[in-house]
């Protein structure tokens, strides 16, 4: 049965990455138990008590020796190593058939990311990357240079990694402020983004294209 402790997840073609906020935990007061088919932390507190989160089972099976784990002050990161490599997971814990990544899933469609979460946010992020990269390109256009072939993928794991990291505040400004401007502008900066909506700033010669057209 899902944990009430507040988790989100996103998943690559290869890994799952699972966040658990609990704040200030020190490696040493964390005990990780992964299994085939769960994921289990027990958190030792300074009053003595211990605080348990765990998946059980989960969606597919994983790859225990090829995961690991890391504490950071707002969370607990884990990194789930597909067994099945390629199948998109449609839940994070229960029976699920998966679907390859080819076909696409009820979370996106073929070769786009999702990120499934407990506050059911639902985002896609290859959308997101695309217009970081626009934006990429045309500062290299500019300056000259050829661009990356291999950029588009590494914006995107860098992308996710922002938005894992950040506060609610900034997760809330960042969508905020690509939907309103039509992908067009991606600010971290709530206080800013909240005074008004977004405008959108297409780069010259070209025209801004409306939300969900």
């Amino acid at each position: 049965m899902s944990s009430k402790i507040r988790h989100e997840w996103y998943q690559t073609d290869s890994e799952v990455v699972l966040s658990v906020f609990i704040r200030n935990v020190k490696a040493e007061d964390l005990k990780v138990d992964l299994q085939d088919r769960s994921v289990s932390l027990t958190v030792h507190l300074p009053t003595g008590t211990d605080v348990v989160f765990d998946l059980d089972p989960l969606a597919h099976a994983v790859d225990v020796a090829g995961s690991s784990h890391r504490v950071n002050p707002a969370k607990i990161e884990i990194k789930l190593k597909k067994k099945q490599p390629g199948i998109k997971w449609a839940k994070i814990e229960g029976e699920d058939e998966g679907v390859p990544a080819s076909t696409g899933a009820a979370t996106g469609t073929s070769g786009e990311h999702s990120y499934p979460s407990s506050s059911k946010k639902h985002t896609n992020w290859d959308a997101l990357a695309r217009a970081a990269a626009e934006e990429e390109e045309k500062g290299k256009t500019a300056a000259g240079k050829d661009s990356n072939a291999g950029g588009d993928k590494q914006l995107n794991e860098l992308f996710q990694k922002l938005y894992a990291d950040a506060t609610d505040e900034q997760r809330r400004a960042m969508i905020k402020s690509y939907q309103e401007s039509n992908g067009t502008a991606l600010s971290t900066d709530w206080n800013e983004v909240k005074k008004a909506p977004v405008k959108t700033q297409p780069p010259e010669s070209m025209v801004a294209k409306k939300w969900g057209a």
